[in-house]
Protein backbone atom coordinates (compact mmCIF):
# COMPACT_ATOMS: atom_id res chain seq x y z
CA UNK A 1 0.00 0.00 0.00
CA UNK A 2 1.74 3.33 -0.91
CA UNK A 3 2.62 5.66 1.69
CA UNK A 4 -0.35 8.44 0.55
CA UNK A 5 -3.04 5.46 1.11
CA UNK A 6 -1.96 4.18 4.57
CA UNK A 7 -4.25 4.90 7.44
CA UNK A 8 -1.98 7.21 9.13
CA UNK A 9 -2.25 9.31 6.01
CA UNK A 10 -5.96 8.86 5.48
CA UNK A 11 -6.75 10.12 8.91
CA UNK A 12 -4.39 12.97 8.39
CA UNK A 13 -6.09 14.44 5.31
CA UNK A 14 -9.87 13.72 7.11
CA UNK A 15 -8.48 15.48 10.20
CA UNK A 16 -7.49 18.05 8.01
CA UNK A 17 -10.80 18.53 5.78
CA UNK A 18 -13.00 17.32 7.76
CA UNK A 19 -11.91 18.18 11.04
CA UNK A 20 -15.34 18.79 13.13
CA UNK A 21 -17.94 16.29 11.00
CA UNK A 22 -19.11 13.55 12.78
CA UNK A 23 -16.75 10.13 11.91
CA UNK A 24 -18.39 7.60 13.86
CA UNK A 25 -21.14 7.29 16.00
CA UNK A 26 -22.71 4.48 18.40
CA UNK A 27 -25.41 4.26 20.55
CA UNK A 28 -24.42 2.99 24.15
CA UNK A 29 -26.67 3.08 27.52
CA UNK A 30 -29.54 4.27 24.78
CA UNK A 31 -28.04 7.35 23.92
CA UNK A 32 -26.06 8.09 20.86
CA UNK A 33 -22.26 8.98 21.26
CA UNK A 34 -19.81 10.07 18.58
CA UNK A 35 -16.42 11.15 17.50
CA UNK A 36 -15.59 13.90 15.12
CA UNK A 37 -12.60 12.97 12.52
CA UNK A 38 -10.20 15.55 14.56
CA UNK A 39 -11.30 13.28 17.84
CA UNK A 40 -10.77 10.37 15.94
CA UNK A 41 -7.52 11.02 14.33
CA UNK A 42 -6.13 12.09 17.97
CA UNK A 43 -6.89 9.30 19.99
CA UNK A 44 -5.81 6.46 17.04
CA UNK A 45 -2.39 8.44 16.74
CA UNK A 46 -2.27 8.59 20.41
CA UNK A 47 -3.45 5.04 21.01
CA UNK A 48 -0.69 4.04 17.77
CA UNK A 49 2.32 5.39 19.59
CA UNK A 50 1.05 3.66 23.45
CA UNK A 51 0.92 0.60 22.13
CA UNK A 52 4.21 1.10 20.38
CA UNK A 53 5.36 2.11 24.29
CA UNK A 54 3.82 -1.12 25.42
CA UNK A 55 6.24 -3.13 23.36
CA UNK A 56 4.74 -3.74 20.17
CA UNK A 57 6.54 -3.15 17.02
CA UNK A 58 5.34 -2.88 13.27
CA UNK A 59 4.74 -6.26 11.73
CA UNK A 60 3.47 -8.07 14.98
CA UNK A 61 -0.49 -9.03 15.66
CA UNK A 62 -3.22 -7.73 17.92
CA UNK A 63 -5.94 -9.51 18.50
CA UNK A 64 -9.28 -7.50 19.42
CA UNK A 65 -11.82 -8.64 21.09
CA UNK A 66 -14.43 -5.55 22.47
CA UNK A 67 -17.93 -4.53 21.37
CA UNK A 68 -19.17 -3.47 18.32
CA UNK A 69 -19.00 0.72 17.86
CA UNK A 70 -16.34 3.67 18.46
CA UNK A 71 -13.91 1.25 20.66
CA UNK A 72 -13.50 -1.22 17.87
CA UNK A 73 -12.87 1.62 15.20
CA UNK A 74 -10.25 3.39 17.85
CA UNK A 75 -8.35 0.08 18.61
CA UNK A 76 -8.59 -1.22 15.06
CA UNK A 77 -7.16 2.26 13.24
CA UNK A 78 -4.28 2.90 16.45
CA UNK A 79 -3.03 -0.81 15.85
CA UNK A 80 -2.96 -0.07 11.73
CA UNK A 81 -1.34 2.83 12.38
CA UNK A 82 1.68 1.42 14.18
CA UNK A 83 2.10 -0.82 11.85
CA UNK A 84 0.92 -3.98 13.37
CA UNK A 85 -2.05 -6.12 12.32
CA UNK A 86 -5.71 -6.03 13.96
CA UNK A 87 -7.32 -9.59 14.02
CA UNK A 88 -10.57 -10.39 14.82
CA UNK A 89 -11.81 -14.34 15.75
CA UNK A 90 -15.87 -14.54 15.40
CA UNK A 91 -17.03 -15.69 18.77
CA UNK A 92 -18.55 -19.20 17.58
CA UNK A 93 -14.53 -20.23 16.26
CA UNK A 94 -13.60 -23.68 17.62
CA UNK A 95 -11.30 -22.77 20.73
CA UNK A 96 -8.43 -25.34 19.50
CA UNK A 97 -8.30 -24.23 15.63
CA UNK A 98 -8.31 -20.44 17.63
CA UNK A 99 -5.38 -21.78 19.33
CA UNK A 100 -3.41 -23.09 16.38
CA UNK A 101 -4.09 -20.40 14.38
CA UNK A 102 -2.57 -17.99 17.33
CA UNK A 103 0.15 -20.34 17.75
CA UNK A 104 1.30 -20.16 14.14
CA UNK A 105 2.12 -16.17 14.32
CA UNK A 106 3.58 -13.26 16.63
CA UNK A 107 0.77 -12.06 18.73
CA UNK A 108 1.96 -9.45 20.89
CA UNK A 109 -1.18 -8.31 22.26
CA UNK A 110 -4.80 -9.16 23.17
CA UNK A 111 -7.47 -6.48 23.45
CA UNK A 112 -10.33 -7.35 25.66
CA UNK A 113 -12.71 -5.51 27.38
CA UNK A 114 -13.62 -8.24 30.19
CA UNK A 115 -12.26 -11.07 30.75
CA UNK A 116 -14.93 -13.55 29.51
CA UNK A 117 -14.24 -12.29 26.10
CA UNK A 118 -11.01 -14.57 26.84
CA UNK A 119 -12.77 -17.88 26.48
CA UNK A 120 -12.06 -18.28 22.80
CA UNK A 121 -8.13 -17.75 23.62
CA UNK A 122 -7.64 -20.39 26.20
CA UNK A 123 -5.97 -23.01 23.92
CA UNK A 124 -3.28 -20.55 22.55
CA UNK A 125 -0.19 -20.53 24.02
CA UNK A 126 0.47 -16.61 23.84
CA UNK A 127 3.78 -16.93 26.20
CA UNK A 128 4.81 -14.05 24.49
CA UNK A 129 1.78 -11.81 24.32
CA UNK A 130 0.13 -8.84 26.10
CA UNK A 131 -3.04 -8.34 27.76
CA UNK A 132 -4.69 -5.34 27.93
CA UNK A 133 -8.41 -4.68 29.51
CA UNK A 134 -9.49 -2.09 27.91
CA UNK A 135 -11.92 -0.31 29.40
CA UNK A 136 -12.39 3.83 29.55
CA UNK A 137 -9.95 4.84 31.70
CA UNK A 138 -6.93 2.27 30.53
CA UNK A 139 -7.63 3.37 26.87
CA UNK A 140 -7.14 6.82 28.41
CA UNK A 141 -4.55 5.75 30.05
CA UNK A 142 -2.74 4.20 27.46
CA UNK A 143 -3.28 7.10 25.15
CA UNK A 144 -1.72 9.40 27.64
CA UNK A 145 1.13 7.06 27.29
CA UNK A 146 1.40 7.80 23.48
CA UNK A 147 1.13 11.15 23.65
CA UNK A 148 4.08 11.61 25.93
CA UNK A 149 5.89 9.08 23.78
CA UNK A 150 5.16 10.73 20.56
CA UNK A 151 6.48 14.12 22.18
CA UNK A 152 9.45 12.60 22.87
CA UNK A 153 9.75 11.32 19.73
CA UNK A 154 7.98 13.19 17.31
CA UNK A 155 8.72 11.35 13.73
CA UNK A 156 7.67 8.24 15.60
CA UNK A 157 4.55 7.57 13.26
CA UNK A 158 5.95 8.63 10.37
CA UNK A 159 8.99 6.28 10.71
CA UNK A 160 6.44 3.38 11.32
CA UNK A 161 4.09 4.50 8.06
CA UNK A 162 7.51 4.69 6.04
CA UNK A 163 9.13 0.94 7.20
CA UNK A 164 5.69 -0.77 6.61
CA UNK A 165 4.84 1.33 3.37
CA UNK A 166 3.66 -1.61 0.80
CA UNK A 167 2.51 -3.62 3.42
CA UNK A 168 -1.23 -4.53 3.82
CA UNK A 169 -3.04 -3.05 6.94
CA UNK A 170 -6.16 -4.57 6.47
CA UNK A 171 -7.66 -6.41 9.38
CA UNK A 172 -7.28 -9.93 9.43
CA UNK A 173 -10.23 -12.63 10.34
CA UNK A 174 -10.90 -15.63 11.39
CA UNK A 175 -12.35 -17.61 8.80
CA UNK A 176 -14.38 -21.08 10.29
CA UNK A 177 -14.22 -23.98 7.51
CA UNK A 178 -16.77 -26.93 7.88
CA UNK A 179 -14.90 -29.80 6.61
CA UNK A 180 -11.45 -28.32 6.91
CA UNK A 181 -9.17 -26.37 9.35
CA UNK A 182 -9.82 -22.85 9.72
CA UNK A 183 -7.59 -20.17 8.07
CA UNK A 184 -6.89 -16.43 8.57
CA UNK A 185 -7.80 -14.23 5.34
CA UNK A 186 -8.14 -10.09 4.67
CA UNK A 187 -11.23 -9.19 3.52
CA UNK A 188 -11.55 -7.47 0.15
CA UNK A 189 -14.51 -6.49 -2.24
CA UNK A 190 -15.67 -4.32 -4.74
CA UNK A 191 -19.03 -2.32 -5.85
CA UNK A 192 -20.62 0.23 -4.10
CA UNK A 193 -18.37 0.69 -0.99
CA UNK A 194 -16.25 2.20 -4.11
CA UNK A 195 -18.57 5.26 -4.29
CA UNK A 196 -18.74 6.71 -0.78
CA UNK A 197 -18.26 10.53 -0.56
CA UNK A 198 -16.98 12.55 2.75
CA UNK A 199 -20.29 13.92 2.27
CA UNK A 200 -22.34 10.27 3.26
CA UNK A 201 -24.25 9.06 6.22
CA UNK A 202 -23.77 5.39 6.29
CA UNK A 203 -25.95 3.31 8.95
CA UNK A 204 -24.34 0.17 9.12
CA UNK A 205 -25.28 -3.09 11.12
CA UNK A 206 -23.71 -6.32 11.97
CA UNK A 207 -20.60 -7.73 14.16
CA UNK A 208 -16.99 -6.30 13.88
CA UNK A 209 -15.87 -9.78 13.02
CA UNK A 210 -18.24 -10.13 10.37
CA UNK A 211 -16.52 -9.51 7.09
CA UNK A 212 -19.45 -7.08 5.75
CA UNK A 213 -18.78 -4.89 7.96
CA UNK A 214 -14.72 -5.10 8.00
CA UNK A 215 -15.02 -4.12 4.32
CA UNK A 216 -17.31 -1.16 5.01
CA UNK A 217 -14.54 0.06 8.01
CA UNK A 218 -11.73 0.46 5.69
CA UNK A 219 -14.13 2.12 2.44
CA UNK A 220 -15.54 4.82 5.96
CA UNK A 221 -11.70 5.11 6.69
CA UNK A 222 -10.99 6.06 3.00
CA UNK A 223 -14.30 8.15 2.31
CA UNK A 224 -14.33 10.16 5.36
CA UNK A 225 -18.02 9.58 5.84
CA UNK A 226 -20.18 9.45 8.67
CA UNK A 227 -20.13 5.76 10.28
CA UNK A 228 -23.25 4.95 12.72
CA UNK A 229 -22.70 1.44 13.30
CA UNK A 230 -25.14 -0.32 15.40
CA UNK A 231 -24.72 -4.51 15.65
CA UNK A 232 -28.32 -5.54 16.07
CA UNK A 233 -31.19 -5.69 13.68
CA UNK A 234 -33.54 -4.04 16.53
CA UNK A 235 -30.86 -1.10 17.00
CA UNK A 236 -31.69 0.00 13.39
CA UNK A 237 -35.25 1.71 13.13
CA UNK A 238 -33.45 4.35 16.22
CA UNK A 239 -30.21 4.39 13.93
CA UNK A 240 -32.37 5.41 10.86
CA UNK A 241 -34.33 8.03 12.90
CA UNK A 242 -31.44 9.65 14.23
CA UNK A 243 -29.26 9.79 11.11
CA UNK A 244 -31.13 10.34 7.92
CA UNK A 245 -28.80 8.13 6.02
CA UNK A 246 -27.73 8.39 2.47
CA UNK A 247 -26.68 4.61 2.77
CA UNK A 248 -28.17 1.69 4.78
CA UNK A 249 -26.02 -0.90 4.68
CA UNK A 250 -27.29 -4.21 6.24
CA UNK A 251 -25.21 -7.58 7.45
CA UNK A 252 -26.72 -11.04 6.55
CA UNK A 253 -28.84 -10.94 9.52
CA UNK A 254 -30.56 -7.82 9.49
CA UNK A 255 -30.72 -8.43 5.43
CA UNK A 256 -32.75 -11.86 6.49
CA UNK A 257 -34.87 -9.88 9.04
CA UNK A 258 -35.82 -6.60 6.91
CA UNK A 259 -39.00 -7.86 5.90
CA UNK A 260 -40.03 -8.25 9.11
CA UNK A 261 -38.97 -4.83 10.26
CA UNK A 262 -40.76 -3.29 7.81
CA UNK A 263 -44.04 -4.80 8.66
CA UNK A 264 -43.18 -3.91 12.22
CA UNK A 265 -42.21 -0.23 11.35
CA UNK A 266 -43.26 2.77 13.56
CA UNK A 267 -43.15 6.74 12.44
CA UNK A 268 -42.90 9.09 14.91
CA UNK A 269 -44.28 6.75 17.29
CA UNK A 270 -47.31 4.83 15.47
CA UNK A 271 -47.35 2.35 12.39
CA UNK A 272 -46.61 3.59 9.17
CA UNK A 273 -49.81 1.65 7.68
CA UNK A 274 -52.58 -0.75 9.17
CA UNK A 275 -52.04 -3.26 6.65
CA UNK A 276 -47.86 -3.32 5.96
CA UNK A 277 -47.82 -6.91 4.41
CA UNK A 278 -50.08 -5.72 1.73
CA UNK A 279 -48.78 -2.49 0.97
CA UNK A 280 -45.60 -4.45 0.56
CA UNK A 281 -46.83 -7.33 -1.99
CA UNK A 282 -49.12 -4.29 -3.77
CA UNK A 283 -45.32 -2.43 -3.81
CA UNK A 284 -43.69 -5.76 -5.35
CA UNK A 285 -46.50 -6.65 -7.81
CA UNK A 286 -46.72 -2.73 -9.35
CA UNK A 287 -43.09 -2.77 -9.75
CA UNK A 288 -43.23 -6.41 -12.04
CA UNK A 289 -46.20 -4.91 -13.88
CA UNK A 290 -48.88 -7.53 -12.74
CA UNK A 291 -52.50 -6.16 -13.06
CA UNK A 292 -53.70 -4.22 -10.30
CA UNK A 293 -56.92 -3.86 -8.93
CA UNK A 294 -57.65 -0.25 -8.11
CA UNK A 295 -57.77 -1.31 -3.88
CA UNK A 296 -54.25 -2.85 -5.09
CA UNK A 297 -52.53 0.62 -6.81
CA UNK A 298 -53.91 2.43 -3.75
CA UNK A 299 -52.56 0.41 -1.54
CA UNK A 300 -48.89 0.48 -3.56
CA UNK A 301 -49.47 3.83 -3.40
CA UNK A 302 -49.24 4.09 0.44
CA UNK A 303 -45.62 2.62 0.50
CA UNK A 304 -44.46 6.58 0.19
CA UNK A 305 -45.35 6.04 3.94
CA UNK A 306 -42.33 4.24 4.74
CA UNK A 307 -39.86 6.90 3.38
CA UNK A 308 -39.97 9.20 6.67
CA UNK A 309 -38.66 5.71 8.38
CA UNK A 310 -35.64 5.00 6.23
CA UNK A 311 -34.46 8.85 7.36
CA UNK A 312 -35.87 10.33 4.05
CA UNK A 313 -32.59 10.83 1.84
CA UNK A 314 -31.48 7.41 1.75
CA UNK A 315 -29.91 6.92 -1.68
CA UNK A 316 -28.26 3.44 -1.36
CA UNK A 317 -29.80 0.46 0.12
CA UNK A 318 -27.42 -2.59 0.32
CA UNK A 319 -27.63 -5.98 1.67
CA UNK A 320 -25.12 -8.54 2.33
CA UNK A 321 -27.48 -11.27 1.07
CA UNK A 322 -29.41 -11.86 -1.83
CA UNK A 323 -32.64 -9.07 -2.26
CA UNK A 324 -35.65 -10.00 -3.18
CA UNK A 325 -38.25 -9.06 -5.14
CA UNK A 326 -40.34 -7.54 -2.20
CA UNK A 327 -37.34 -5.38 -1.34
CA UNK A 328 -36.54 -5.01 -4.97
CA UNK A 329 -39.68 -3.25 -5.74
CA UNK A 330 -39.31 -1.31 -2.18
CA UNK A 331 -36.01 0.48 -3.46
CA UNK A 332 -37.16 1.08 -6.63
CA UNK A 333 -40.85 2.66 -5.85
CA UNK A 334 -39.10 4.62 -3.22
CA UNK A 335 -36.23 5.57 -5.44
CA UNK A 336 -33.43 4.10 -4.07
CA UNK A 337 -30.34 2.44 -5.58
CA UNK A 338 -29.84 -1.38 -4.29
CA UNK A 339 -26.12 -1.11 -3.81
CA UNK A 340 -23.76 -4.50 -5.06
CA UNK A 341 -21.04 -5.51 -2.36
CA UNK A 342 -18.98 -8.51 -4.47
CA UNK A 343 -17.08 -10.05 -1.87
CA UNK A 344 -13.63 -11.72 -3.39
CA UNK A 345 -12.99 -15.29 -2.45
CA UNK A 346 -11.11 -15.84 1.23
CA UNK A 347 -7.50 -16.42 0.49
CA UNK A 348 -5.85 -18.34 3.24
CA UNK A 349 -2.97 -15.84 4.79
CA UNK A 350 -0.05 -17.01 5.95
CA UNK A 351 0.37 -14.03 8.24
CA UNK A 352 3.93 -15.10 9.30
CA UNK A 353 5.66 -15.45 5.75
CA UNK A 354 3.49 -11.63 5.03
CA UNK A 355 4.96 -9.62 7.85
CA UNK A 356 8.21 -8.88 9.01
CA UNK A 357 8.51 -7.39 12.49
CA UNK A 358 10.01 -4.27 12.46
CA UNK A 359 11.89 -2.79 15.50
CA UNK A 360 11.34 0.68 16.52
CA UNK A 361 14.03 3.40 17.11
CA UNK A 362 14.27 4.31 20.73
CA UNK A 363 13.28 7.50 21.82
CA UNK A 364 15.00 9.96 23.71
CA UNK A 365 15.90 8.99 27.17
CA UNK A 366 14.18 11.10 29.92
CA UNK A 367 13.79 10.93 33.51
CA UNK A 368 10.71 9.43 34.79
CA UNK A 369 9.24 8.79 38.44
CA UNK A 370 9.28 5.07 39.90
CA UNK A 371 5.66 4.42 39.06
CA UNK A 372 5.74 5.75 35.45
CA UNK A 373 6.41 2.79 33.14
CA UNK A 374 3.62 0.69 31.74
CA UNK A 375 1.63 -0.32 34.81
CA UNK A 376 1.06 -4.59 35.08
CA UNK A 377 -0.82 -6.55 37.01
CA UNK A 378 0.46 -7.27 40.48
CA UNK A 379 2.61 -4.54 40.80
CA UNK A 380 3.16 -3.23 44.17
CA UNK A 381 1.32 -0.19 44.67
CA UNK A 382 -2.28 -0.97 44.59
CA UNK A 383 -3.34 2.63 43.04
CA UNK A 384 -1.51 1.35 39.60
CA UNK A 385 -4.03 0.90 36.34
CA UNK A 386 -3.83 -2.96 36.26
CA UNK A 387 -5.08 -3.37 32.72
CA UNK A 388 -1.89 -4.60 31.58
CA UNK A 389 0.06 -7.88 32.26
CA UNK A 390 1.33 -10.66 30.99
CA UNK A 391 -1.01 -13.19 29.07
CA UNK A 392 -0.52 -15.98 31.34
CA UNK A 393 0.58 -15.17 34.27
Amino acid sequence: MPVQHSPLARLERHARSRALDVAVAEQRDGAWTSLTWNELYRRAIDGAAGMIEAGVNPGQVVVIRVPTGIRQVELELATRVAGAVPLLLPEHMDRAEVGRLLDEIEVRLVIVDDDSRLALLQEAGLMEAQLFECDDRSWERLRGMGLERRKRQPNLLTWVDTARAGASSGAVLGLPREKSLAWLFRPESSGTLADLTGDDVVVLTGEATDRFTTVVRDAHLTSGCTLAWVERPDQLEGALARWSPTHVLLDHVAARELEDLLEHATVDGAPWHEAPLEVLEATSARVAEARLGSKARKLADDVAGLTPWFGGRVRVLALDARVNRTISGLATTLGFRIGRIAHHPAVRLELADEHAVVAVPAAAVVPVAADAHLPRRGASRSDLDAAFSLAGS
